[in-house]
């Protein structure tokens, strides 16, 4: 599901702002937080009004919000009005956008690539949450999620369900890229702006503009100079096929991207050390860490099944009883279909991005 141009640019819009108050020593994991005011209606934060709901970047430990206020004092006016107060005194309440569970699943687009088959896809995807799962937490353990591989699906589509099964979406646009030409990928997010839970997230990879398998070069649409990619070079530039989905489980899990520069989740990477990206760095195992603390959660006995219960097909396509489970734990809350964005990818290097929708659950 494409959305408005106009979302888009006021994504581009909030992830630049972000950025550009970032602490100069800011060097440590970031996470999106989503913001509602409390001077506003359920009603007026649904219409997805910009002086109801906001959504900034934090990173830690720096305690500072991305503009020229502190924690206790009072900030400027909106949109700059970020929550740098404590309820109740407050005027915005913010909660940190991720999963409120330990156990999600993932689907893959049943057309693969024509880059990669399937099985090699699937593989690749299992290694980069491996690369998250089994690190060392500080103070022992490993992070507390696992994921489970839910089968391939017919719908390639981006989307979020309220009244139909949903899949957590990994494919490849290898005719066309509809997104930024800099973008070699981006995961969307749709979360509720009330709580913050993460209800969805879906994982495209920018084949038609990037070679990701050094063993097969790409082949342009027909007629290219429609097929989405940037005209200045970018075309065709290799990247680590592995390095980038590791990156891009980092947006699925929750993280934002970071300003430590040997971090996974840095903004962007390239050239002969890309590779290396493929481990993380304890930048990034501060931040997996923060947003799942130590636990024991068995990756076979646990429920990945999606909110709304999980279904092959797009929403559009399917019908009564089409979709298979039960509906996980999670909270509700009614938001609009603003747009929030981890990071616009525009360096020159391997970069990825990540979407966010806001909406009710």
């Amino acid at each position: 599901m494409s959305l408005p141009a106009l979302d888009r640019r006021t994504v581009a819009a909030l992830a630049v702002a972000g950025a550009a108050a970032w602490p100069s020593s800011a060097r440590a994991y970031c996470v999106t937080e989503t913001c509602v005011s409390s001077t506003c209606t359920r009603e007026e934060i649904a219409q997805k009004k910009p002086e109801c709901v906001t959504a900034y970047y934090r990173c830690d430990p720096i305690e500072t919000c991305p503009s020229t206020c502190e924690w206790g004092q009072t900030c400027l006016e909106p949109p700059n009005d970020k929550p740098c107060t404590h309820p109740p005194e407050a005027k915005w309440t913010c909660s940190t956008i991720r999963w409120n569970r330990t156990c999600m699943g993932y689907a893959i687009h049943d057309v693969g690539s024509r880059y990669f088959d399937l099985d090699t896809i699937r593989t690749t995807v299992d290694e980069a949450f491996a690369a998250w799962a089994n690190v060392e937490c500080p103070g022992g353990g490993k992070p507390g999620f696992a994921v489970q591989y839910m089968g391939d699906v017919s719908c390639g589509d981006v989307e979020y369900n309220v009244r139909a099964g949903n899949a957590n979406m990994f494919t490849f646009r290898d005719d066309r890229w509809p997104h930024h030409p800099k973008q070699i990928a981006l995961t969307t997010q749709t979360f509720s702006t009330v709580d913050g839970e993460v209800y969805n997230a879906d994982v495209e990879m920018n084949t038609a503009c990037y070679q990701l398998n050094p063993a097969v070069s790409i082949e342009p649409e027909s007629g290219g100079e429609h097929d989405g990619c940037d005209r200045f070079g970018e075309r065709a530039s290799s990247h680590d096929f592995l390095a980038v989905v590791t990156h891009e489980m980092g947006h699925f899990l929750g993280l934002s991207h970071t300003a430590q520069p040997a971090a996974t989740m840095v903004t962007s990477f390239g050239g002969l050390d890309e590779p290396a990206f493929r481990s993380l760095e304890q930048d990034d195992i501060n931040g997996i860490c923060a947003l799942f603390p130590p636990a024991d959660v068995d990756p076979v006995a646990c429920n990945p099944i999606p909110r709304h219960g999980f279904s092959p097909e797009c929403g559009a396509e399917q019908v009564a009883g089409c979709s298979v489970g039960g509906a996980p734990r999670g909270g509700g809350g009614g938001a609009g279909w603003l747009v929030g964005l981890s990071g616009a990818a525009i360096a020159a290097a391997a970069r990825g991005g990540r979407r966010a929708r806001r909406e009710a659950g």
